[in-house]
């Protein structure tokens, strides 16, 4: 069987035949359904303020939503607590400011069942056609046990894996060294090494997380929230919310309640901590 080799095209008729194939194309069919089909990786676009232009579907449903349309034109702040779009917003203005990109960065970002998980980022910076940067395009992959992170030390990721199962339930610093068969103290050393934080540190910012999502969205008591978390009670949780974002459970949860239009603009929310 033959068939007929199509002819290649010049440079004239190759700009219009892609142009034209690009303004015939259905939204979404390009970046966005193509990480769609690879698992655990994800795809989206910010402009120069942070809102979200576009993305894969599989990206959308990490934020809670069940379609693109539903975080277009919205922040990180709108799906995750301060502690972590306050780190991704001062990435995105670093890449639009200074128009270089960011490479296989290793951050916590919030997962749709309520944890945390652990990926692999890339933001590169978009420009228009006079060179000036219009926003960002970023790629993130959920760190396997097969990559160079865990290679060395896979107790790190049953760590990980069990704290994501089990945050809502009583864990102790002990408990998670048990589990990856170290010691306390190795287990201290090896997170600090590997992620840059502590194992306490990790667990509560994983129960913040659930903590904050709750008040976001739903209307649970400030006293079952807590419970639903992993917290000893309301106290501790108040505490952990002063320590990591300055504010009590309540003001969050008003801040989303009475200023969501504000919000939803990021930069105006924005206040970055170290």
């Amino acid at each position: 069987m033959s068939f007929m080799i199509p002819p290649s095209l010049d440079s004239e008729m190759l700009e219009s035949r892609i142009s034209d194939f690009y303004n015939s194309l259905q939204p979404g069919q390009l970046l966005e359904s193509l990480f769609d089909s690879i698992p655990g990786a994800y795809y989206f676009v910010k402009d120069r303020e942070s809102h979200f232009m576009a993305g894969s579907l599989s990206f959308a449903k990490t934020l809670g939503e069940t379609s693109v349309e539903a975080i277009l034109g919205k922040t990180d702040y709108d799906f995750s607590p301060d502690f972590l779009a306050d780190a991704f917003y001062a990435d995105d203005q670093r890449v639009v400011r200074t128009g270089k990109g960011i490479f296989n960065k290793i951050e916590l970002v919030p997962s749709a069942d309520g944890s945390l998980d652990w990926l692999c980022t890339t933001k590169v910076p978009l420009f228009d056609a006079k060179g000036a940067t219009v926003g960002l395009a970023g790629v993130a992959r959920v760190i396997r046990d097969h990559d160079a992170v865990y290679a060395d030390h896979p107790e790190m990721h049953r760590i990980v894996n069990h704290v994501r199962q089990y945050y809502r339930e009583k864990l102790s610093i002990a408990d998670l060294a048990e589990v990856a068969g170290i010691s306390v103290s190795s287990q201290e050393r090896l997170f600090k090494k590997t992620f840059g934080l502590t194992p306490l540190m990790y667990l509560r910012k994983t129960r913040l997380n659930a903590a904050c999502k709750l008040l976001r969205s739903t209307k649970v008591g400030l006293s079952e929230i807590p419970v639903q978390c992993g917290f000893n009670d309301q106290t501790s949780m108040t505490r952990a919310f002063r320590q990591e974002l300055k504010i009590t459970p309540l003001k969050y949860r008003r801040s989303f309640s009475e200023a969501p239009k504000k919000r939803s603009n990021g930069a105006s929310a924005v206040v970055l901590r170290s």
